[in-house]
């Protein structure tokens, strides 16, 4: 992929930026994490001293194909301009149903934002009509969300076939950081946490080809320590994951890969137990890992060029079993490995302990797209950029 750097700004007065505006919020509409708004703002900056028109596009929740108050970008629009220090002009739905992007192209303002992408049907069935009912409007499409870009809609895929499109700053930085991640020859680590093996076995057996050591932590190692016999209890589980993980196991095995599980757990009931001490004639669940299996993990970071972070190792949403994530974090924040963090709960799992994105070589924002990524996976959104 070409960078945004290259591209003569000379004929180009108009850009769209797919950015990922599907912040967290509480009940009252109040942003709670604004990393993904920030995430974009140097795409935003750079192609403002362009002197160029702004389009801002982002999906915000699920609504069903059509307006939806409680989704709607009105309810968000004076936090955004306020985190972004920039002033963004939101056309609204209906405006834009009725008089399609006259007022972007009419007025002498320089960033609007349409509401939300996914109130239009045109946007999840990829719709060529709808996607040139924007991109028309434009010179230029730029995609800063790669958090979106394993969907196959409108504004992630077929956008980017209209006309010149480039990715932004931050997407490009998540693209290389996965590629690191699969394509270096130095000792690399995956740190996998989660509750569904379903979910990320591609992920994983991706990973044992090319990682040296893979730790299985949260609900997800339950499964893993049940395969080796080891009592769970009344711990979550996954319903017939047992042919998964001997897959895992085979195939590790065949490229080299260790497994590592916990050494030590803390149950609901906050005792510690080492895993040999769990007994099949108690009642009890796994929420979190204790200082053996943290101590592991200190050593096997220490001995990695590059660590994957993806998932937490415990319950984090109560604080009684967040140690573990919070441990994690700060053995990574002070490690001189190259750590990549993959997105979702693992960015809860950060804030939580209080260290600051800075301090590790990348953070990823994406979910979905990041784990789809390392499988192989063509995306969407990253095949439309490299057919345009």
């Amino acid at each position: 992929m070409k960078s945004i750097t290259e591209i003569n700004f000379q004929k180009i007065k108009s850009v769209g930026i797919r950015v990922d505006f599907n912040v967290p919020i509480d009940e009252n509409f109040k942003i709670t994490d604004t990393t993904r708004l920030h995430r974009a703002l140097e795409t935003i900056k750079f192609i403002k001293e362009k002197k160029c028109k702004i389009l801002l596009i982002s999906h915000f929740g699920r609504p069903k194909d059509n307006f939806e108050i409680k989704y709607s970008f009105q309810n968000l629009i004076e936090q955004f301009s306020k985190t972004l220090n920039e002033k963004i002009n939101l056309i609204s739905f209906e405006d834009f149903s009725q008089k399609g992007l006259s007022q972007f192209k009419q007025s002498e303002e320089n960033i609007f934002l349409l509401d939300n992408i996914r109130f239009f049907k045109g946007e999840k069935i990829n719709d060529m009509n709808f996607s040139k009912s924007i991109t028309d409007q434009l010179d230029l499409y730029i995609n800063e969300a790669f958090s979106a870009s394993h969907r196959s809609h409108a504004s992630v895929n077929q956008m980017a076939k209209n006309i010149l499109s480039f990715p932004g700053f931050n997407f490009e930085k998540e693209i290389i950081a996965i590629k690191e991640i699969k394509n270096s020859s130095k000792k690399k680590l995956a740190i996998i946490g989660g509750s569904k093996v379903s979910t990320k076995i591609n992920t994983l057996l991706s990973l044992t080809k090319s990682c040296s050591n893979i730790f299985i932590g949260g609900a997800m190692a339950n499964n893993f320590l049940k395969f080796k016999g080891i009592p769970v209890g009344d711990s979550l589980l996954e319903v017939d994951s047992e042919k998964m993980i001997e897959k895992i196991y085979t195939i590790a095995k065949q490229s080299s890969c260790e497994i590592h599980l916990p050494l030590d757990v803390v149950t609901d009931k906050e005792e510690k137990l080492t895993i040999d001490k769990l007994s099949s004639n108690s009642n009890f669940k796994i929420l979190d890992l204790f200082e053996s299996s943290i101590n592991l993990l200190d050593n096997l970071i220490s001995k990695s060029e590059i660590v994957l972070w993806n998932g937490p190792m415990g319950m984090i949403e109560n604080e009684k079993f967040s140690r573990g994530s919070s441990k994690l974090a700060s053995l990574l924040s002070s490690s001189s490995s190259q750590v990549v963090i993959g997105g979702g709960d693992t960015l809860l799992a950060i804030n939580i302990a209080g260290i600051d994105f800075d301090q590790f070589h990348f953070v990823s924002t994406a979910g979905g797209a990041f784990l789809e990524a390392l499988e192989d996976k063509e995306l969407p959104g990253v095949e439309a950029l490299n057919q345009s």
